[in-house]
């Protein structure tokens, strides 16, 4: 099944909210970022450096919602007591998304070189039950439970996402909605014997997939009622988390938050979903942009740097942020020529599709950037290869490829800027990294290597 990690759809929206940035659709394609008014003054004067050896991922494109899919209600779930979180306080994590089961299997995710795994997703619907996306799914995520407990690790369920968020306004509305809503949440929990649960809500108070997606001025104060009571009911070591666009979620009037400290003191960690800043275009830019380091950027607020100084700023510690990085880019049928060129090896002229079948647009994973012959390895450095031209942009941190004779670019995150990034959150103090998802690196795991080597665990 194809889908959709973020969506674009929100870029006009959102530009009326703070004429900052797109808002990001965690795990599905093209995100778009509302604006914050936060300084980006936090985290500038942090040194990065490149990697000492370059590694490379790839993450699968892809969405949550399916027209035929399961529903798990409260009355069929069998408690069971959950196993012990893993007990590091660096996080190194990255979804495992059902519908790429058939790249990599939950036997396959490499439990030594992580220790979260968020499942994603289980999507609320009308009633507040919560459904699985794919005929397998609910298998998938025992086996994934089974293999990380192996190892001592955790796995979180992620609740919603970009095209699963349309129910979250309704299901923390009242106090009798968010009772039903979290017992349907706990029932799961016990079932799966999980380590925690992830809300990825995308977004409160903006119906940002659909104009029929709920959403209320009093969403984000909901919301917090809502994680209150979930914290009180799963058990004592259930770790509780939640993915997020760059800037605070908005207050009643329509405002990024300034106080976010009664969230940090219900949640464990966040995890910013920096990427899908810019999705295909014939003018493309970053996926997932470090910073704003020339100054020059359409969208100032949707970078990591500036998502760290705007939750920060707001009252959240840097200790319970956690940076979501991609495995995947993005295809544009596009004749820009600008950026540094690192290094080009030119062969045949070739086009590279993306996941959905497109040469103009669309997601596509680290992965088949190699399978498809756009990217080679030589020695320790990833180069473009059949004709793409492989750049680097300073003002983003992140490559770019090119091919005049296929009139494409390819915005992408590789091994180099991947490590920047892990570097950048372990100088800042954060709590790890995420990555979006662990079927888009390759076999040898080169992207979560060059994440380990940032954050200093390897």
């Amino acid at each position: 099944m194809v889908a959709l990690r973020a969506s674009l759809f929100l870029l006009p929206l959102v530009a009326t909210l703070a004429g900052a940035a797109p808002v990001k659709q965690h795990k599905v394609q093209g995100r778009s970022q509302c604006s914050a008014n936060a300084s980006h003054s936090h985290a500038t004067s942090v040194a990065v450096t490149s990697p000492t050896s370059t590694s490379s991922r790839t993450s699968l494109s892809s969405s949550h919602a399916a027209t035929t899919s399961k529903t798990t209600s409260s009355s069929s779930a069998s408690p069971t007591s959950s196993s012990a979180a893993p007990s590091s306080n660096t996080v190194i994590a990255a979804y495992y998304s059902d519908w790429a089961s058939n790249i990599i299997s939950p036997e396959q995710v490499d439990f030594d070189r992580f220790n979260w795994m968020d499942f994603a997703f289980a999507i609320p619907d009308e009633n507040f039950n919560l459904q699985f996306t794919e005929d397998d799914s609910e298998q998938l995520l025992q086996r994934l439970v089974k293999a990380a407990h192996a190892k001592g690790k955790g796995v979180k369920l992620s609740i919603g996402g970009w095209t699963g968020s349309a129910h979250f306004s309704a299901a923390v509305s009242s106090d009798a909605n968010r009772h039903t809503f979290v017992q349907n949440i706990a029932n799961l929990y016990h079932q799966y014997n999980l380590n925690g649960i992830d809300i990825d809500w995308e977004y409160p108070g903006i119906a940002a997939a659909s104009p029929s997606n709920g959403a209320s001025p009093q969403d984000t104060a909901n919301l917090l009622e809502f994680f209150k009571l979930l914290r009180n009911t799963l058990p004592s070591g259930a770790v509780l988390s939640a993915a997020v666009q760059d800037w605070p979620w908005q207050d009643a009037d329509g405002n990024p938050s300034n106080d976010m400290s009664p969230f940090a003191q219900q949640l464990d960690w966040i995890t910013l979903m920096n990427y899908d800043v810019s999705g295909s275009s014939s003018t493309p830019g970053s996926n997932a942009p470090l910073s704003d380091q020339c100054g020059n950027s359409i969208y100032p607020q949707a970078n990591a740097m500036a998502a760290v100084a705007a939750w920060t700023n707001a009252k959240f510690p840097a200790n319970k942020i956690v940076l979501g990085v991609p495995s995947y880019g993005y295809v544009s049928q596009s004749s820009v020529d600008h950026l540094y060129d690192k290094r080009a090896y030119m062969r045949r002229a070739l086009q590279v599709t993306s996941d959905a079948g497109s040469t103009s647009d669309g997601q596509i994973i680290f992965r088949e950037l190699i399978s498809q012959g756009a990217l080679t390895q030589q020695g320790n450095e990833w180069v473009g290869d059949n004709g793409f031209v492989k750049n680097w942009d300073d003002c983003s941190a992140t490559p770019w490829l090119k091919s005049t004779a296929a009139d494409q670019v390819v915005t992408y995150d590789d091994p180099d800027s991947l490590f920047v990034k892990a570097q950048y959150a372990s100088q800042a103090n954060l709590r790890g990294v995420n990555m979006f998802d662990v079927s888009g690196d390759t076999a040898s795991w080169v992207l979560v290597d060059a994440l380990r080597s940032g954050l200093n665990l390897s």
